[in-house]
């Protein structure tokens, strides 16, 4: 489970799931109670409303993902093979939370969510700590760690809107292929870091 406790577990669960289909502003309160099969009573003993069950939802997944993508980092593989299994974790993620990091991202500029979840950073931490160690080491091209982070994260997510919208059918194998792209597109080529990983 993603979350504690059965009652609030059940209400974080089905504003996830509403909040990801149809967004935060197309869903009403008695919907989400009704989903959650809790009664209006409970939803407040819980939350004070909408607005804060929203950036509950989306502060926690956004710490989901970026344990979820920390885990992925090994000290001692070389910055190639981290780089692989950071992107194998990203699709991972994206399969057992399908539809999470879309609500993320289009969530991110909604005017209901307060300081906390507005602060988070939008990159996960994970990719911009990869490429500062790679930017560090010289494996990457001339630019800043967080534009190398966008450069990764922008494609994932570009990647993952084409799937929703059915423009592309954004196969596995298709994947490995966007992060032979995306590596070729960060990583130093006339450097001896570059050759070697």
């Amino acid at each position: 489970m993603i979350f504690a406790d059965n009652k609030r577990e059940n209400i974080l669960l089905a504003g996830l799931k509403l909040f990801t289909a149809r967004g935060f502003e197309n869903i009403t309160l008695s919907e989400i109670q009704a989903n959650a099969k809790v009664t209006i009573a409970t939803f407040y003993r819980h939350f004070g409303n909408k607005e804060q069950l929203v950036n509950e939802i989306y502060r926690d997944m956004r710490h989901l993902l970026k344990s979820k993508l920390a885990a992925a980092l090994s000290e001692g593989e070389s910055v190639r093979v981290q780089y692989r299994e950071l992107w194998a974790q990203m699709m991972a993620f994206e399969r057992q939370y399908p539809g999470v990091i879309s609500f993320l991202e289009n969530r991110h500029h909604g005017a209901y969510l307060d300081e906390h979840s507005r602060a988070l950073q939008r990159i996960p931490q994970p990719i911009v700590a990869l490429m500062d160690h790679m930017h560090r080491d010289r494996a990457t091209k001339n630019a800043s760690p967080i534009l190398l982070a966008a450069v990764v994260w922008g494609t994932f997510i570009e990647l993952i809107k084409l799937r929703s919208q059915e423009h592309l059918s954004l196969s596995e194998e298709e994947l490995w292929v966007a992060e032979e792209c995306t590596w070729d597109a960060i990583r130093a080529i006339d450097t001896e870091a570059g050759r070697s990983n």
